[in-house]
């Protein structure tokens, strides 16, 4: 017989993050239903005032969780970069490895842009961290501009564009009952990259 968790009734000192994975891995394996700050406590072994020392609201963790999607999704574009020096590969794989990220990571995804937390501002970890992964978007535009004959201070609008058709794709393809069965079926990946190659042309003028 599997004994019960202890409760204790202090909080030790990387609750924090522990109250972070373990809601991020409820999320991604039982949905956001199955998420609230009463049920981590219960698997973490803690009383349910204990999240309560770290996050005054569920809107917390769930922007905390959501910080913790927009480092991973860092991470994942980092890596994806690592050896590419071409910039026009470059924007193409920081567009790309979004979707990838948002195709492993659907209901984090969702949780990240979502309606749950329409304000990122109200929260400093979470927006630092989404800005941060925006900022390799942002230096891939300029400097495929840069190459290209453009100028990097038109990157900001151009970065906006590219940003909004990234996550347009995304969203379509991490909504099967909204998305053409043909594009989850024959090639979503390569749907996509079709898709930025075509926007990346339209940045440059078409070169």
């Amino acid at each position: 017989m599997t004994p019960k968790p202890k409760k204790n009734s202090y909080h030790h000192g990387n609750l924090r993050e522990e109250l972070v994975s373990v809601g991020l891995a409820i999320l991604e394996a039982e949905g956001p239903a199955a998420l609230s700050m009463r049920e981590v406590a219960r698997r973490l072994g803690v009383t349910q005032t204990a999240p309560l020392h770290h996050f005054e609201s569920k809107a917390a963790l769930l922007a905390a969780i959501a910080a913790q999607g927009f480092r991973m999704l860092f991470d994942h574009r980092t890596a994806a970069l690592k050896d590419k020096r071409d910039p026009a590969e470059r924007l193409l794989t920081v567009l790309m490895a979004y979707v990838e990220f948002a195709l492993a990571h659907p209901a984090l995804y969702h949780l990240m842009h979502g309606p749950e937390i329409p304000d990122k501002t109200l929260y400093p970890e979470l927006n630092d961290a989404a800005t941060r992964s925006y900022s390799l978007l942002e230096a891939a535009v300029g400097d495929y501009l840069v190459a290209h004959g453009g100028s990097a201070e038109g990157g900001r609008d151009a970065t906006l564009g590219l940003w909004t058709v990234c996550q347009g794709v995304a969203t379509v393809l991490t909504n099967p009952q909204n998305t053409p069965r043909y594009v989850l079926r024959k090639d979503p990946m390569g749907f996509s990259q079709r898709t930025f190659e075509t926007f990346i042309r339209g940045i440059s003028g078409g070169a």
